[in-house]
């Protein structure tokens, strides 16, 4: 998918991210907000501005379905107790199996299921997320979405149907973007494989948080 080259120099410029955090903040009217994130992009965002991550979804990604039901509903989710379980008991078992995946934590809201890709202790995952979610500002909320894990063109659709709040929304393929659907065509098809990479390339991020404030109702 990516070349060594580009995977080096993606490798190098994150490491350069603290260096150039302060500068960058200059850039932003307001550093007190929360990016609700399908996988880790929000915490690489934190990062790019030397910020605390005030997200619990830094460190894990979702499946596109469970995604859209937690953003969807966030309050009764931020506010549900989470359990922990193996991978072989998530209802997602294959496909955590088809891609290497069972070694990670898997938090459980409800019917919503969280994967810590980033944990390998069940208890530090619950701590790291416990304490993030206190951090939370539901009045000033990004939500960013990806077509992957299992996204159709449904779930892109609900996503896209979500109304007064700022949001962001990653898909491969060439095409016409707008400000909240953003086309990669390092892609060829509509699914993305990570967004983590050239993910400030095709947007202003300074913009999107300088944008009035949306609290989620």
């Amino acid at each position: 998918m990516f070349s060594v080259y580009e995977k080096i120099v993606h490798k190098i410029t994150r490491k350069l991210y603290p260096k150039l955090a302060k500068y960058r903040r200059k850039k932003i009217n307001n550093t007190d907000f929360t990016i609700i994130s399908n996988n880790c992009w929000g915490g690489i965002c934190y990062e790019y501005f030397g910020l605390p991550k005030q997200s619990p979804t830094v460190g894990t990604y979702f499946f596109a379905e469970d995604y859209i039901k937690f953003v969807s509903n966030l309050k009764h989710y931020l506010m549900t107790e989470m359990r922990i379980i193996k991978a072989e008991e998530s209802k997602h078992y294959l496909s955590l199996k088809a891609k290497s995946e069972l070694d990670a934590p898997i938090g459980v809201l409800d019917d919503v299921e969280i994967v810590f890709l980033h944990y390998k202790n069940p208890e530090l995952a619950l701590q790291k997320w416990n304490r993030r979610v206190s951090r939370v500002n539901l009045d000033n909320i990004i939500i960013k979405f990806s077509y992957m894990n299992e996204c159709n063109d449904d779930l892109l659709r609900k996503f896209m149907n979500i109304e007064g709040l700022k949001k962001i929304c990653f898909i491969g393929g060439k095409g016409d973007s707008t400000d909240e659907l953003i086309y990669l065509p390092e892609y060829d098809d509509l699914t993305v494989l990570d967004d983590t990479f050239y993910w400030n390339k095709y947007i202003d991020i300074c913009e999107i948080i300088n944008r009035p404030p949306t609290p989620y109702k």
